[in-house]
């Protein structure tokens, strides 16, 4: 299987299931894994431990160690590699869970994801550029379907986050600043370009380099995208457009709120915190600040919780059920304030729940996972699953040796179930 780039994430729990290594595919079946529409609630991981993670029906499939594809069945909590090849040690390129992929995906029984490829053919080194792969969802049969590069390794932005979204049958992606929709599988010479400033140079693409990278948002018949744009005055903004999938009109419908409008937070007038886009209104999030909703029809704004009241400062992840926001602070500051722990504790004990109307609903503690921890550093938000939040706990200790640091790393993926309060620790790296 091709050689992969980037992660986020990594593994299986104490329980992991590798008894499945003794045949080549995995008991996974296409019928629990039929997306169709852009999945929302997984797209706002906080934590580069879990960046990216796909829910099906029975399980939700999450990459961790950067590389590696596990599958967590919803209702026990047990983990599995997706790789059941026999013999398979799950530690190099031969391995069926390892894509180090950029995005995660179902459509139509096929598990989908993004990377991009260098490989060793003939004893010569050849560059494909980024493409979307395609697996069976026992984590066998994978094929590039879909190249996202006009020329291989040709995007300008090369830095910048360029995670592709599919929504209802087509690949929507950036290439040097260009954002481009493509059915997906079809001849990337056929995309269509939706919005975006481009110069063409000896054949090669030139984007504007005020506009790196786009995050991208799928919700019914509409395709959202965030792009921190330059103003007028050299400021950034972040700033919403709509492309009408219909139509085929893009539209600008928002853009970040003032501090005359909503107050002070940590990125004022600049980006929001956390944002999600449902049903015609973006919910955001401002650390430092409170929940709002803008009606992306007539632009009105409105507060829905005061969560200053609860944290100073914090991170979120919504769901179309949940607002839920975790009490951490500024990474270069820590939050030992805000939690009360020693100074070199950072944070996150405390998980508070609201409703999309802003109702405050429950305060679930965390504070147990640091009394059996004494090295538990910060918690971080993955997503929320039904009435489960995932989160990342990091208890990692740095010991020092003749003037050397050695990292010793410890990580947990861990929910909390919004209902009972219980934790569960599902797996540890």
């Amino acid at each position: 299987m091709p050689k992969r780039l980037l992660a986020a994430l990594s593994a299986a729990l104490l329980t992991l299931s590798l008894a499945a290594c003794d045949r080549d595919g995995l008991n996974i079946s296409a019928t629990q894994a039929a997306g169709e529409d852009f999945q929302k609630n997984t797209h706002q991981s906080t934590t580069s431990e879990l960046r990216y993670a796909y829910e099906t029906e029975d399980g939700i499939y999450i990459q961790l160690k950067g590389a590696y594809v596990y599958y967590i069945d919803k209702s026990t909590k047990s983990v599995t590699i997706l790789c059941g090849k026999p013999e398979c040690e799950h530690n190099d390129d031969t391995c069926n869970a390892r894509l180090a992929a950029r995005s995660l995906c179902f459509y139509n029984g096929k598990l989908y994801y993004f990377n991009g490829d260098k490989l060793i053919e003939n004893g010569q080194a050849v560059d494909y550029g980024d493409r979307i792969y395609s697996a069976n969802p026992d984590g066998t049969d994978h094929k590039a379907v879909q190249k996202l590069e006009f020329t291989p390794s040709g995007d300008t932005n090369a830095f910048a986050d360029k995670e592709p979204i599919i929504h209802r049958g087509v690949t929507y992606f950036p290439y040097c600043g260009v954002l481009y929709a493509l059915p997906l599988g079809g001849d990337i010479e056929d995309a269509e370009k939706i919005w975006g400033d481009e110069i063409e140079a000896d054949g090669s693409h030139m984007g504007n380099l005020n506009r790196l990278t786009y995050k991208l948002w799928g919700d019914g018949n509409h395709v959202y995208f965030m792009v921190n744009l330059e103003q007028s005055d050299g400021t950034y903004k972040d700033t919403l457009f709509d492309y009408d999938t219909i139509s085929k009109e893009t539209t600008q419908v928002w853009e970040v709120p003032g501090a005359d409008e909503v107050g002070q937070w940590e990125t004022t007038g600049v980006s929001v915190s956390q944002w999600y886009v449902l049903g015609g209104y973006i919910y955001f999030y401002l650390s430092g600040g409170d929940f709002w909703r803008s009606d992306l029809g007539n632009g009105k704004t409105e507060k829905l919780a005061d969560t200053h009241e609860k944290t100073e400062y914090g991170s979120a992840v919504f769901s179309d059920d949940y607002l839920c926001l975790m009490n951490d602070g500024p990474e270069e500051t820590g939050s030992s304030a805000a939690i009360g722990n020693p100074s070199d504790y950072i944070g996150g004990d405390t998980i508070y729940v609201y409703g999309l109307d802003g109702s405050f609903i429950k305060e679930l503690s965390l504070k147990s996972l640091y009394d059996q921890f004494d090295t538990l550093e910060s918690c971080k938000l993955a997503f929320c699953s039904g009435s489960d939040i995932y989160f990342v706990a990091d208890a990692s200790v740095q010991t020092w040796s003749g003037g050397v640091g050695t990292m010793i790393r410890n990580r947990f993926l861990c929910c909390v179930d919004i209902d009972t309060g219980e934790i569960a620790q599902i797996y540890n790296w």
